[in-house]
């Protein structure tokens, strides 16, 4: 069998292969987490098992094979090979995340108990906020009590003042009359006459 390519022969198809090769080659790719398979020696299972590879291995991309939709690989250590195109995940392998995702869920755990422990102090803050303003609002239910008693003395002082006068007045009026009256009857000094 031979294991060559046929190049297209448009121009355009040729520069869009070009493309999606070079496209393929730059972006990561592994073997897929799920399997641990075995490549080939060209673009189909009728060649022969040239080697083996572990899943979540990195590998390169150099070409494809559109007829069988194979690809041609290159591993870590530099061997080639050809596997089937649903054998290659793009992207970065699971055991290569893994430690990533490790260390961010244990970044997210951290963050979890410290949110957790602010989240209490703040409960016990608004429980004792709670507290202090039930007492305050006693101080001031207290202060208005006062304030209307207050009020009512002083009321019940102007009251009793404005009684006070009034008696002072109606006293001193009464006096002036008695006093009045009484002139007309009191004795009157006669006069001297003096003769020189």
């Amino acid at each position: 069998m031979n294991s060559s390519n046929k190049l297209p022969k448009k121009p355009w198809l040729a520069c869009l292969f070009a493309a999606a090769l070079s496209t393929s080659a730059s972006a990561a790719n592994y073997i897929s987490d799920d399997v641990y398979t075995f490549y080939h020696g060209g673009p189909s299972t009728e060649y022969r098992i040239t080697g083996r590879i572990r899943s979540g291995t990195p590998i390169t991309v150099l070409n494809r094979n559109e007829k069988t939709d194979f690809i041609q690989i290159k591993t870590p250590s530099g061997k080639v090979g050809w596997m089937p195109a649903d054998k290659i995940s793009s992207g970065t392998s699971l055991a290569d995340r893994y430690p990533k995702l490790q260390e961010q869920l244990s970044q997210n755990e951290e963050n979890l108990a410290i949110q957790a422990k602010e989240i209490l102090a703040l409960k016990q803050q608004n429980q004792t906020l709670a507290g202090q303003n039930a007492g305050n609002a006693g101080k001031v239910s207290a202060l208005e009590e006062e304030i209307v008693s207050l009020n009512r003395t002083i009321n019940g002082m102007d009251e009793s003042n404005l009684m006070r006068w009034f008696t002072y007045g109606g006293l001193v009026a009464f006096g002036g009359l008695l006093l009045g009256l009484m002139i007309p009857y009191l004795p009157k000094r006669r006069k001297r006459h003096d003769t020189w």
